[in-house]
């Protein structure tokens, strides 16, 4: 059996570094080493890899050397015959190591080959398999050609996305997140070249394999997973400007003077404009988000106009700048309450900007009568905005947790939770379930499990088995599954990375959760003062702005629900089914309240609305608890509703208390919010 030196580059990588090494030490092929260069992490990599893997080599620089000259350092202590260059926030199949030294060594020709590699969700990394950045392959790159016609021989030239990605192809170059290459031929070539400090190396040496007549293979016969780009997250770099500035070094390399000239302009054509689209596109939420709101307000002023005056004349007399000072007064809100830079799709900021400006133009109408709509006008407009505004950034939300849009920050929300199936329903599986449900922050709504078989003794899943493995696609329909979680003891690496290929049309996200991994509650950062590390804990619901937003907000919707309710309140206090309670507040207190005698949760604590007004309660808040138990834990104001209500489990003592301590830590409206919408959709 032919040794195999493994050589993985890390970079702050540290828990994606051991979930690699896992999956190579799950590998049905025997005979290798694991050779780790770490280029001066600064998250405790090398201690924890020392300390976790006993066999492995690790090699600790003091300096970020790159990508190619860390391989290279790693190679001069390998002894294997071939070497597996392999990036840290991959993970392989148990057959990969084999199936490409049996591919390999099928024709001495072959110098290098690398295998199928899937993204995160499943999709194909296209630069698994690419030809080298002619103008000719360069062009329909720069121009955006190859997205629109994929298929086409010319136009998909670049990534080569008009073959058949199940099939094997000799290519011009693969990806140098994962390439097996035979040790005699890396070391003819001289191995990476160390001028290029990250991106472009893996080109450049897949050329010069082709020179010294040598092939390059892209084999299908087995898959990757490459978390794309996490050492380059932390990197003090721009890496796009890393990159164009390494084809910058290729092209001067292996071009010609005169080619080199031509090629350079359109490189450097090529930087302007894709820095020109990546700017565009970072901005482009913002814009278009400030775009549907100026709308908004301007129809909405509009129609109050009409509403109040029959026509749209008092706009057109003003030639349209008096309804220019309200939308800009109202965008001044927005802009100050951070909706057009942090806070874009935050509904609740947006009815807050709402309500504050409402206030604000309702006094401008005092101080500035000649320029003044009449109150009426005001309110109207205000209305639409307050319905339309937060709206659709609710509706937004809608479908990004339905997965028709991919945020970059997952949202974990309450109201929006990503409807979740485990994979695996052994004891692996028992505990990503119970983790996941005792927490109040994950944003994922567990449905049930998926297993390849249902076996007899899983009658006490806390979520229900859903059906077997070979119904997954009609199940995931069914239900309307956004993410899915798989066991890694219930399923191999092999398993999982063909489940994510074959369903990769469904757009989901896929996760693995390594068995040691622990869950974390709160939110917390962590501060080094005087070489201690301390872990802040920050209190939303003590802070000056919470308390007074909160407070406003529960007098609004209280009042709002008391006038709406009214026909329900007197007809059950004519029923004489108001009932008196005590309870637990903060500091021991004791709350003297009423309630309706019903079975229906809903109506029952409606008169406890009339407790959220004197401010004895909140809306939200902890749950009420009776006032003769002995030691009531009270963390924070007690709520007619709250984090405890939505579960539909029993919870433990500690899961209570650690639900107050997520909500005081982590209380905004937007929770509130959603907490009241859940749980009138619960019942």
């Amino acid at each position: 059996m032919r040794k195999v030196s493994i050589i993985i580059v890390s970079y702050n990588v540290r828990s994606y570094v051991s979930h690699a090494i896992d999956s190579i030490l799950k590998s049905d092929y025997n005979n290798f080493e694991i050779i780790v260069v770490d280029n001066n992490s600064y998250d405790g990599t090398c201690d924890h890899l020392k300390k976790k893997y006993k066999t492995i080599h690790v090699i600790s620089n003091d300096t970020n050397r790159g990508f190619g000259k860390a391989v290279n350092q790693g190679a001069k202590h390998a002894d294997g015959e071939y070497l597996f260059v392999l990036n840290p926030d991959t993970i392989i199949e148990e057959d990969t190591i084999s199936k490409l030294i049996k591919f390999i060594s099928m024709n001495k020709n072959i110098g290098m080959v690398g295998p199928k590699i899937l993204n995160a969700d499943g999709s194909l990394q296209l630069s698994c398999k690419r030809s080298f950045p002619t103008l000719k392959v360069a062009l329909p790159k720069i121009l955006g050609l190859d997205k629109i016609f994929p298929n086409s021989k010319w136009m998909g030239k670049y990534n080569l996305t008009y073959l058949d990605p199940s099939k094997n192809h000799t290519v011009d170059a693969i990806s140098g997140s994962c390439m097996m290459i035979s040790s005699s031929v890396f070391r003819k070539i001289g191995g990476f070249d160390e001028t290029f400090f990250m991106f472009g190396e893996d080109i450049d040496i897949c050329l010069r394999i082709w020179k010294a007549n040598f092939e390059v293979h892209y084999f299908s016969g087995t898959k990757i997973v490459h978390y794309k780009g996490e050492s380059v997250k932390t990197a003090p770099y721009n890496s796009r400007q890393a990159f164009y500035d390494s084809m910058d070094i290729f092209v001067d390399k292996h071009y010609s003077s005169t080619l080199s000239l031509v090629a350079r302009f359109f490189i450097s054509f090529g930087i302007r404009l894709n820095k020109f689209l990546a700017s565009f596109n970072e901005k482009k939420s913002l814009f278009l988000s400030l775009l549907m709101d100026l709308i908004i307000i301007s129809c909405s002023f509009s129609l109050a106009v009409y509403f109040r005056f029959g026509n749209f004349d008092p706009i057109f007399d003003s030639h349209g700048l008096v309804p220019i000072v309200y939308v800009a007064l109202w965008l001044s809100v927005y802009s100050y309450l951070q909706l057009y830079s942090r806070y874009i799709l935050s509904y609740s900021r947006a009815l807050m900007g709402t309500v504050i400006g409402f206030l604000l133009a309702v006094l401008f109408t005092y101080f500035f009568k000649q320029i003044a709509y009449s109150r009426l006008v005001i309110i109207n407009a205000s209305t639409l905005i307050a319905l339309f505004l937060p709206g659709w950034r609710i509706f937004t939300h809608y479908l990004i947790s339905r997965g028709y849009f991919r945020s970059v920050n997952q949202s974990k929300s309450l109201l929006f939770a990503r409807k979740t199936i485990v994979l695996g329903s052994d004891i692996e599986g028992v505990r990503i379930a119970e983790s996941i449900l005792n927490r109040f922050d994950s944003g994922l709504d567990l449905i049930g499990y998926i297993d390849k078989n249902y076996q007899e003794e899983n009658n006490n899943l806390p979520i229900p088995f859903l059906g077997k493995l070979n119904e997954a696609r009609q199940l995931i329909h069914t239900h309307r599954i956004n993410e899915i979680i798989f066991s890694s003891t219930s399923f191999s690496n092999k398993e999982i990375l063909d489940f994510m290929d074959k369903t990769r049309d469904l757009r989901l996200i896929y996760r693995m959760v390594p068995s040691e991994q622990d869950i974390l509650l709160g939110k917390s950062n962590v501060e080094d003062i005087g070489g201690i590390s301390f872990i802040n804990i920050e209190y939303n619901f003590y802070q000056k702005f919470h308390k007074f937003s909160k407070r406003i907000f529960d007098i609004i919707i209280s009042i709002l629900l008391l006038i709406i309710l009214s026909p329900i309140i007197l007809f059950y206090i004519s029923l004489g089914r108001l009932v008196k309670i005590q309870f637990g507040g903060e500091a021991g207190i004791i709350i003297n309240a009423r309630i309706f005698k019903t079975s229906n949760k809903l109506i029952r604590d409606i008169p406890l609305l009339f407790d959220v007004l004197k401010g004895n309660i909140s809306i939200v808040g902890s749950k009420l608890v009776n006032s003769d138990e002995t030691s009531p834990r009270i963390l924070c104001k007690p709520g007619i509703t709250g984090l405890e209500r939505l579960k539909n489990i029993k919870l433990e003592s500690e899961t209570r208390k650690s639900a107050q301590q997520y909500y005081i830590q982590n209380q905004n409206l937007k929770l509130d919010v959603e907490i009241i919408i859940k749980t009138l959709l619960n019942g």
